[in-house]
């Protein structure tokens, strides 16, 4: 479920930051592209550290990374970048 937020809450709120800002174009396009992609491997990095349910972070990471390609590519096409 978080995931799905993630892929869907981070754009949206980048375009309304954008659009309150005026960042328009390129730029836009690239940055909710941007803000589609997942956190990547640093949380992991924390919890391994940490011992705080390293197992737990690795799924997340891994399944975050498999769903970010083809969402990723799907914004690409919806915006035309």
């Amino acid at each position: 479920m978080s995931m799905v937020l993630k892929f869907l809450v981070g754009p949206l709120l980048f375009a309304a930051t954008s659009a309150a800002v005026g960042i328009r174009g390129v730029v836009f396009k690239v940055g909710i592209i941007q803000a589609a992609l997942p956190q990547g491997i640093v949380p992991f990095v924390f919890a391994k550290e940490y011992n705080l349910h390293a197992e737990i972070f690795n799924a997340s990471v891994s399944l975050g990374l498999a769903l970010a390609f083809p969402i990723t590519i799907l914004y690409y096409v919806i915006l035309g970048a």
